[in-house]
């Protein structure tokens, strides 16, 4: 008898059920860790400050002009301008979510609509939150062409923005600051304002630049170059020393002074007679590189941080790793920067332009490549055809150009007719000149048609000498084996055209060069093995009249 289960035990085991399947399920829409709960943050009335601390140190009164003023800096400059153009210099691509004829189609109208506007600067103003960690822009829609595209897109300062805690599972809300509002500012309408952001951490919305790592090391260049041009100034020139009695008055000082003005603007010393000035000078020997190498290293750490550069390299082969790696890591900043731009266009402006136009969603992305060594790469393809393949015509244009073509295949030379010896490639076809040399009576009577002789055509035939050395002891192995296989169709042939068609059948996925040589080579052969059955026949005919 089957024992019964208790009451509460059923209880238990639906209870452990119905927890096991809600902890299968995901919780939807809920954040657990929100900025609501964060005990290190204070918010005034929901305003998000940022959590750079650097800004939080100096007071949020100065905001980014703090890291907008490093621009002024030639190397942050020049290492800014290299990573917005190396992304700025590739050309975009539009490409529809799912493929087909309408998405490809919709695509290119989001490629048009992009190329209607300068798309380009609008990038360039949005990686200026490199620096500063976020950068806003405003766009300005308009009809054309019956459709909903933008005129321009205008870049906004950061500080004219603030963001507003609104809900404790919704992200901060972007609002406009204004003369009847500076606090909280007011509500933007959607889809007008893209905000791209960089190394949000815990999920600022303000993001964290790369001023934060570059200030000290242009804060510290610009004092090593104040004290660098007073030590210029104190040791690089003389200054002028007047000396005036001690009875002199006012007029006569100012005439020295006047004089010694016009020496040196800068400054000048004036002592009365008798007064003596002497000067501390410094132990140190030679020239003073002090402020010069705080300046260098300055330097080269404001581009260590901006391209991922290491210290400067005295030379050899040193300067040359360190230069191949310094373009690897560049190439890899720049396609880094690329993909979190795409990313931010298209959850913003492109997803924008294709639910106005109702148009299927499209990506914009760049592609950021090291440019291809073309000659070593025909190199490569010059050693892969030697091993018998050949390039297609659309792998030829898409590795050097769309503007190559097939090149016309050579014309096949004419084949020769029964009895007369084949011409060799290269042979020139003109007639010789006519020259004053007399033959003896003997070669004379040998060419002469009228006597029945015809010439020995293995003696002075290239052709002859040439399978007399390919046949003979030591000749080519490869040709040997080529003219066994002639010789084997030249035994039983029929003819010239069987000949050929026999020799296009083995031979006819050779070269055009090479077949034309191969086909006058088994010509040859056939001539002279026609001459020699003849001349076995003539010697079988004289024997038997004998």
């Amino acid at each position: 008898m089957a024992k019964r289960t208790s009451r509460p035990t059923r209880q238990l085991t639906a209870t452990a059920r119905a927890s096991a399947a809600a902890a299968a399920r995901p919780v939807l829409d809920t954040e657990i860790a929100n900025r609501r709960v964060d005990p290190y943050e204070t918010n005034f009335q929901g305003i998000i400050r940022t959590n750079d601390p650097l800004l939080l140190e100096r007071g949020d009164d100065q905001r980014f002009e703090l890291y907008r003023d490093l621009k002024r800096d030639g190397k942050v400059y020049s290492g800014l301008q290299k990573r917005k153009l190396a992304v700025v210099s590739k050309p975009f691509q539009v490409e529809p979510v799912e493929d087909g004829a309408t998405g490809r189609a919709h695509a290119e109208i989001v490629t048009k609509i992009l190329k209607g506007f300068n798309f380009d600067r609008l990038c360039s103003d949005l990686m200026d939150a490199l620096l500063i960690g976020t950068s806003p822009a405003e766009v300005i829609y308009t009809l054309r062409d019956n459709l909903v595209a933008v005129d321009r897109v205008v870049k906004r300062a950061p500080k004219r923005f603030v963001y507003v805690d609104v809900g404790e599972n919704q992200p901060p809300q972007l609002r406009l600051r204004t003369r009847e509002n500076m606090l909280t500012g007011i509500e933007l309408p959607d889809r007008k304002f893209i905000v791209h952001r960089l190394n949000a951490e815990d999920d600022n919305p303000w993001g964290t630049g790369l001023g934060l790592q570059l200030y000290w090391p242009v804060f510290f260049k610009r004092k090593g170059v104040v004290s660098w041009n007073k030590l210029n100034d104190r040791f690089g020139s003389p200054t002028p020393w007047g000396k005036y009695p001690r009875n002199a008055g006012d007029k006569e000082k100012g005439t020295l002074f006047d004089a010694l003005r016009a020496l040196a603007a800068d400054g000048a010393v004036m002592t009365p007679e008798g007064m003596t000035i002497e000067l501390l000078e410094s132990k140190l020997t030679g020239s003073i590189t002090t402020q010069q190498n705080l300046c260098e290293y300055m330097d080269d750490w404001i581009m260590e941080v901006l391209l991922g550069q290491s210290p400067r390299s005295k030379g050899g082969g040193a300067l040359a790793a360190a230069s191949n790696e310094r373009e690897d890591v560049r190439l890899e900043l720049s396609q880094a920067d690329s993909d979190l731009l795409s990313e931010t266009l298209n959850q913003t402006l492109i997803r924008w332009i294709c639910e106005f136009n109702r148009l299927q969603p499209c990506l914009v992305y760049r592609v950021i490549k090291k440019d291809e060594d073309l000659k070593a790469a025909s190199e490569t393809d010059k050693n892969v055809s030697s091993m018998g393949f050949k390039p297609s015509l659309e792998g030829v244009k898409a590795r050097y150009g769309e503007h190559w073509e097939e090149a016309p295949k050579p014309e096949p030379l004419p084949l020769p007719a029964p009895g007369v010896p084949p011409v060799p490639p290269g042979t020139s076809t003109k007639a010789p000149k006519k020259t004053d040399v007399r033959q003896s009576p003997e070669d004379e009577a040998a060419n002469d048609p009228g006597t029945g002789k015809a010439a020995n055509f293995a003696e002075g035939s290239p052709w002859a000498d040439r399978l007399a050395r390919v046949l003979g002891d030591g000749g080519d192995a490869v040709l040997a084996d080529w003219m066994e296989r002639i010789r084997a169709m030249v035994d039983d042939v029929d003819g010239p055209d069987q000949l050929r068609d026999r020799l296009l059948t083995a031979f006819g996925d050779l070269p055009a060069a090479d077949l034309v040589e191969m086909m006058a080579l088994a010509f040859a052969a056939a001539e002279l093995a026609g001459m020699d059955a003849v001349a076995g026949e003539a010697a079988l005919g004289a024997a038997g009249d004998a």
